[in-house]
């Protein structure tokens, strides 16, 4: 038995992502019970209007947070603070930046959707990073359920009100509250419990965060450049999205812990190959617990999708491999500006199955060509 303690408590039979992947299940649940909610109560004419802007402040929110928190994480573990305060300021001017210009792109009355503003300047403020650098999984899942709790809230009154406002305060609801709870975790005093110091890789900070970029706008991307007025799209992603989410709990768990081999593997790829499966077989029953009377082509563009969340899981095993290495540290930028470039030389399609299909299409050329970047390392770590 001493035996067995010493070996769980050296980490090498360590699974310390479970609570926060529980914890973040619960949250995705709660975000699943948000969709129902919500989607039993308006059109999909307003939930697709709703969810397309939802998705453009998504990428708002990974422009502002996602490239850098990987870095802070590390600046963190390295107690470099000066540049880790430099990089939030930064956050917040792109932030303000991306706000404008999603108030400069939408038609809707600015106060009609002004609340959804406050999510990437709570994204760019919130010292979650902090609480990950201490890899404490447990606060970090916690103040998922409770932002999630919030939205719940949030959402049955906007089921009771069916008041366009209501709906676009769902989101904010849930922001601010994890803000607000990641503020006081990130701050709070713990005498056994401080920075915790893992073993740094000879990365590059430039190649983290254009891959951190890359991994963070990929679900949301291709919906918005591809997607246009097409509500199906939107409606169907919101699903997607559930995965997207967990992924990226799992994959900050896995960076924090700088996690490698079969372990960091199974935790990606298993729960999405489940999901994946349940999205091929039962689209149409999916698509009825979230949506009152879904349409055929909802359930067409769920099963065509249905190998979205094992590809996403796929192109994050494939960055979290690569994104630290510094000889492939402008494989994240261009394959990046590769995905938007390329958006605008599309065929314009008018069916939404045929856009999710070229979704696929695109995912998998990407996986393509980091599968074969991690081939080139592997190449060179044998020569080595």
């Amino acid at each position: 038995m001493d035996r067995l303690q010493a070996i769980i408590k050296s980490g090498h039979y360590s699974l310390y992502p479970l609570w926060l992947i529980g914890a973040n299940m619960v949250a995705r649940i709660g975000g699943m019970v948000i969709l129902v909610l919500i989607g039993h109560a308006y059109s999909q004419a307003d939930l697709g209007t709703y969810f397309q802007l939802l998705a453009m402040i998504g990428l708002a929110v990974t422009a502002t947070q996602a490239g850098s928190g990987p870095l802070l994480v590390r600046l963190a573990q390295r107690r470099t603070f000066r540049p880790a305060l430099f990089i939030v300021v930064l956050r917040l001017l792109i932030a303000m930046i991306a706000s404008a210009l999603i108030t400069l792109t939408t038609s809707l009355p600015f106060g009609h959707y002004w609340p959804l503003i406050l999510i990437p300047l709570a994204a760019a403020l919130s010292p979650d990073w902090l609480i990950a650098a201490k890899t404490r999984f447990s606060r970090l899942g916690l103040t998922a359920v409770t932002g999630q709790a919030c939205g719940i809230v949030a959402a049955l009154w906007a089921s009771m009100t069916h008041a366009p406002s209501a709906l676009y305060l769902i989101a904010p609801a849930i922001s601010l509250a994890s803000f607000a709870l990641a503020t006081m975790f990130a701050f709070e005093r713990s005498p056994t419990r401080s920075l915790e110091t893992v073993p740094t890789k000879n990365g590059d900070a430039f190649g983290l965060v254009g891959f951190t970029l890359l991994a963070g706008f990929l679900p949301n991307l291709d919906f918005v450049l591809l997607g246009a007025e097409h509500h199906q799209l939107f409606l169907a992603q919101r699903i997607f999205l559930f995965c997207a989410g967990l992924i990226a709990a799992i994959a900050s768990a896995l960076f924090a812990k700088q996690q490698t081999g079969r372990l960091r593997d199974v935790w990606l790829l298993m729960p999405m190959a489940f999901v994946s499966g349940l999205l091929f077989f039962f689209p149409g029953a999916l698509a009825k617990i979230v949506y009152h009377d879904p349409s055929n082509d909802l359930i067409s563009v769920l099963q065509i999708g249905a190998v979205w969340p094992i590809m996403l899981a796929l192109c994050t095993r494939q960055i979290l491999i690569l994104q630290e290495t510094s000889a492939f540290r402008w494989v994240g930028w261009l394959c990046l500006a590769l995905m938007i470039i390329s958006a605008f030389g599309m065929p314009i399609f008018t069916a939404s199955t045929d856009i999710m299909a070229l979704i696929v299409f695109r995912m998998t050329c990407l996986i393509l060509i980091l599968v074969a970047c991690q081939k080139v390392l592997t190449k060179r770590q044998v020569m080595a």
